[in-house]
């Protein structure tokens, strides 16, 4: 089935996990930059290729770039309760000894409580977890994160061996593109969809950022069309439907 309308749009200040995954230049990073965009209270991205900063610079997305070296022990509150949302950006050093630390440390900084809506993007989540290790912090947020009203982007272009966790919490699994058997079998089997259809689907789209959503709240997987144009400047990524 097509569609542009599944469940009806999030209510923003609660929980909501997103997975999406493909081979890159896809559009998951397209979708993950959707919904940070979207997203109206503080926000973290775990930048991994050091892209998605890069790519907020270029339009002129005001940020707070984090030094993964002196991380602040916790995320400040706002003095005004009507100030504006800020965004954060970890660029770790994937070549130093502590990276593993620094990671999980400020997936740490987005645990605020019930009355701190906070979003976490972990770009290249399969670099960061695994089947067989993922960091306390990190466990925490995918176990636990629906209780300090976090919501979590994770995207990967390879979620055969990532934590099982983020594809079958998540409220919104977007699939583009995947070519390899085992990535497609993960997903289908971890949101309750027959792998062989599953694969059949995905193997049929065609047409460039088309994609499968599979929503959770409707417990349907929806064909859905290719994602808008990106439009110049700010705001360049139109909100998604939903």
């Amino acid at each position: 089935m097509t569609t542009t309308e599944a469940a009806g749009p999030p209510d923003p200040r609660k929980s909501l996990y997103i997975f999406a995954s493909g081979k890159k230049g896809s559009g998951k990073s397209y979708v993950c930059r959707a919904w940070w965009d979207s997203y109206p209270f503080d926000k973290l991205v775990i930048d991994v290729t050091h892209d998605v900063r890069d790519d907020l610079r270029a339009g002129g997305e005001k940020f707070t770039d984090l030094d993964p070296q002196v991380l602040p022990a916790r995320l400040p509150d706002p003095v005004d309760e009507d100030a504006a949302p800020r965004a954060y950006v970890l660029c770790p050093d994937m070549g130093s000894p502590s990276w593993e630390d620094d990671v999980d440390r400020a997936a740490g900084l987005c645990m605020r409580g019930r009355d701190r809506p906070t979003l976490l993007w972990v770009d290249e989540f399969d670099a960061i977890t695994s089947g067989n290790k993922t960091g306390p912090n990190m466990r925490r947020a995918l176990h636990h994160g629906r209780h300090h009203s976090l919501s979590l982007l994770l995207a990967c272009p390879r979620p055969m061996d990532v934590d099982a966790l983020g594809i079958s919490q998540a409220d919104l699994v977007y699939t583009f593109r995947t070519p390899v058997v085992q990535d497609r079998e993960k997903i289908a089997k971890n949101i309750g969809f027959e792998p062989a259809e599953f694969g059949r689907i995905n193997e049929q789209l065609g047409e460039e950022h088309a994609h499968t959503l599979y929503d959770a709240r409707a417990d349907q997987l929806f064909i859905m069309p290719p994602l808008p144009p990106r439009r110049r400047g700010r705001n360049a990524y139109p909100p998604l439907p939903v």
